[in-house]
């Protein structure tokens, strides 16, 4: 019998397309410490909670010469986040009277007192009369506390440079950690720094901040400083300067407040970017404004941020004021300017992995332009739909004037013809109500 073979009526071709994760990159901050966990220096661990945080703690629990900086008289142990030098101490310290804070701790020891300590450059007790030096170190206690306060499951990462010899080496090893970027993928958006870091190293803080002040940079760091250094930052878009309240309690670290508000910032069809500014903030104690007004507008003239609360409005939540970056820009403007540069790169990169592995593929012609074009324009309109901006146009040179003018970039497969002109989003800071009252006789 012969056989049949029945021809194919219906081919079908199946080729499958990768679709690209979204960036986290805007998701992830780390709180800095310089030798006070138990995380090998320049190590980091991501902490979905409070207890991961707790966990990396040294035994016993660590206190710091940054409490000192307050009128103490007496010091107690506490659970803390070390940010400075690794020092660890036991007891209680009793009696001592704390002179100028300028990154050490000097110590008065009296006849009554007994000074009783675990350092890892000195160990040992001091019963004597006289004076003792201790290097000083900056904590984070309650900023992890602060930052989990609202219940989120959002984490952080804790980045341990290691044990510095000063407060000079500490940033200069976060300052080369970051820049490792140009080697690596970017590790993290944003840092949370202590204010010992401000107060005693600030000349080393202030160069590698303005390392990262470009509009391309993507690097931010939350300070803690004073209405008195807050402008030493300023016109710095990469530096979120907070000056803490006089009646915060020493275990209170406010920048993790808008730290959290920052990496908990997650646009998206659901969840449009909204203003920094007048956020609630938990776990904090606002400045209070009576006899304290003219502190208060120093610090927002300078484009620092501070707590207050929103009394005004007939509430009486701690909120922030004002949002802003050192340079004046409110911070959801240049969050929604990363926003789009990282989604759009990201897509644009996806979409020529995927068009070389693609039926048709995608080439250098004015169709692989188009589709380039659209790709970014499609990151766009997400962009304006989710709060980030509130208009972006984007254009692309034609490929033949782009190849007639640029004929060597052609021959290299290089095209540098699409740009976007991005217009933000902005909220109210203050508004005036014009009011005009007619008496008539």
């Amino acid at each position: 019998m012969a056989t049949t073979i029945t021809p194919t009526i219906v081919n079908v071709n199946t080729q499958v397309t990768t679709a690209p994760s979204v960036s986290q990159l805007q998701q992830s901050g780390a709180i800095v410490s310089a030798g006070g966990t138990t995380l090998s220096a320049n190590g980091y661990q991501y902490c979905s909670n409070l207890s991961a945080v707790q966990a990396l703690l040294p035994a016993p629990a660590t206190i710091t010469s940054l409490a000192w900086a307050a009128s103490l008289v007496t010091v107690t142990t506490a659970g803390v986040l070390s940010l400075g030098v690794g020092e660890t101490f036991l007891t209680t310290i009793s009696g001592a009277t704390p002179a100028a804070y300028n990154g050490t701790y000097v110590a008065t020891v009296t006849s009554t007192d007994t000074f009783t300590y675990a350092l890892a450059s000195n160990p040992g007790t001091e019963t004597v009369p006289g004076t003792y030096t201790i290097p000083g170190s900056a904590f984070v206690s309650n900023a992890a506390q602060t930052f989990f306060a609202q219940g989120s499951a959002v984490g952080l990462y804790v980045l341990e440079l290691g044990e510095q010899a000063t407060w000079t080496a500490a940033v200069t090893a976060l300052g080369t950690f970051i820049t490792n970027d140009s080697t690596s993928p970017q590790l993290f958006y944003s840092y949370l720094i202590d204010s010992a870091w401000d107060t005693s190293d600030s000349a080393g803080l202030q160069t590698m901040t303005a390392n990262h002040d470009s509009p391309s940079g993507q690097t931010y760091f939350f300070i803690n400083t004073t209405s008195a250094h807050v402008s030493a930052y300023a016109n710095n878009k990469a530096v979120f300067a907070i000056v803490p309240s006089p009646t915060a309690a020493i275990t209170e670290v406010q920048g993790a407040a808008p730290f959290y508000q920052w990496t908990v910032n997650n646009p998206g069809p659901a969840n449009a970017l909204a203003p920094m500014a007048f956020r609630y903030l938990f776990g904090v104690t606002p400045w209070a404004q009576q006899g304290n007004t003219s502190t208060i507008n120093t610090v927002l003239t300078a484009y620092g941020n501070l707590i207050l609360t929103g009394a005004e409005g007939g509430i009486s939540t701690a909120t922030l004021f004002k949002g802003t970056t050192m340079d004046g820009e409110q911070a959801a403007f240049w969050y929604g300017v990363d926003y789009f540069r990282i989604q759009v790169k990201q897509a644009l990169a996806e979409a020529i992995i995927v068009g070389s592995n693609s039926n048709p593929p995608l080439l250098y012609n004015q169709a692989g332009i188009n589709t380039l074009l659209a790709v970014a324009q499609q990151i766009a309109s997400n962009a304006v739909a989710y709060g980030c901006a509130s208009a972006i146009e984007v254009t692309a040179v034609p490929f033949f004037t782009y190849t007639q003018q640029q004929p060597n970039d052609y021959a290299n497969g290089i095209y540098n013809g699409l740009s976007a002109t991005f217009t933000g989003q902005s909220g109210f800071l203050t508004i005036t109500f014009n009011l005009d009252a007619v008496a008539f006789a």
